[in-house]
């Protein structure tokens, strides 16, 4: 199940800073601007946290934002139990009696504007307010890899509507966020990515930042941070600020290392009699993903057998789908295997399709299998 935030601050612009945070975790989000419609959204909807700027006003058509308006919301919210509260303000800065005599008050935790510059960042934050209540359980620490991350190879990168997918690993966009990867996608007639300066890109109309290149420094600085910290986790690969966007000399630019693919490559359909030699065991999978039959440029045509309308699936996902649509028994190994993904990835994939009442699972734990609803 998908996490809920509710974000309560007056100022638009960090209502999206905020909400590209909350959308980086995976989670969903909603924003109001004052005390009345935070109550109002809770009358009618259930989130599993809250992140609160402590000085914003009453109402909406009311421009005075007091600090003691947050507190008293802060207090409401702590009473009600409804969700650990993140407190985030520029109050901060000043000392901290304000952070102290918030926790008092029941906050999770208290983070100073801006949020990349502190020593502790608000995602952190929000994970761990969300592990103290059970709703977060972070990797254990022996899982992780003994040997350096590898240096990040270019290659190529896949531009879909809410993410993007490099090294194998899904990176979840913000609406801005992708018009500005479409935008930078664009190649000149020398066949080089185009390369803008931050108010040409603020101003292109693919793009519409109302904040200005400052907006567009910010977010790209955000997906920087988003990419290299999903690829390493889940790739063990250290992708560094300029290897994605490179912003030196010219401009912001796609590097010439990456290839940018815009759109889902839908893989070619395989029949169960081409993964007969498979080991049941998902971990011990001998399968060489090389085998795997294309057609064209890995965009077929969709199975008839895979039920239609399914809006949002990932390649992996409508891969997975069409082996099962014809039959083929599908392990966790053979995603793994496939398209080189981590465990947890290809577990996240298939627990999704699950969630979504489009597959189950069949068997014991060490030798079933995925099947159709």
């Amino acid at each position: 199940m998908t996490l809920r935030a509710l974000i309560i601050d007056d100022d638009p612009h960090i209502a999206d800073v905020v909400s590209d945070i909350v959308t980086s975790l995976g989670h969903a989000s909603d924003a109001v601007g004052c005390q009345d419609e935070a109550r109002q959204r809770l009358a009618t909807t259930a989130y599993d946290y809250f992140v609160l700027d402590l000085e914003i006003p009453v109402r909406a058509e009311r421009s005075l934002a007091r600090l003691q308006n947050g507190m008293n919301l802060l207090s409401e919210l702590v009473a009600s139990r409804l969700g650990p509260v993140i407190v985030v303000t520029g109050f901060g800065n000043n000392g901290p009696d304000q952070g102290v005599a918030c926790v008092k008050l029941g906050a999770a935790d208290y983070i100073a504007k801006p949020f990349d510059r502190g020593i502790r960042s608000l995602d952190s934050a929000i994970l761990e307010a969300l592990s103290k209540v059970g709703k977060y359980n972070p990797t254990p620490v022996d899982r992780k890899p003994t040997s350096p991350p590898r240096p990040f190879p270019g290659g190529e990168m896949q531009l879909l509507k809410k993410r993007l997918v490099l090294c194998g690993v899904e990176v979840p966009l913000s609406p801005l966020m992708h018009r500005i990867l479409a935008v930078l996608s664009e190649k000149t007639a020398a066949g080089k990515y185009a390369a803008f300066s931050g108010d040409e890109l603020a101003e292109h109309d693919g793009v519409r930042c109302n904040r200005g290149q400052n907006g567009i420094s910010e977010t790209i600085h955000l997906l920087r941070k988003r990419i290299s910290a999903a690829v390493l986790r889940d790739a063990h690969i250290e992708v560094g600020d300029q290897d994605i966007i490179r912003s030196k000399g010219l401009g912001y630019r796609i590097s010439d290392a990456i290839t940018v693919v815009v759109g889902a490559r839908r893989p070619a359909l395989v029949t169960a009699g081409e993964f007969e030699n498979i080991s049941n065991d998902p971990d011990q999978s001998g399968h060489d993903p090389d085998d795997v039959p294309v057609s064209g440029r890995n965009v077929p045509d969709r199975d008839p057998d895979v039920p239609v309308n399914v809006p949002d699936l990932s390649d992996r996902q409508q891969w997975i789908m069409s082996l099962i649509g014809k039959g083929t028994e599908v392990r966790i190994g053979m995603v793994v295997e496939h398209f080189r993904c981590s465990e947890k990835t290809a577990k996240r994939d298939l627990s999704e399709l699950k969630e979504r009442r489009l597959i189950r699972f069949v068997g014991s734990p060490r030798t079933g299998h995925y099947r159709l609803m």
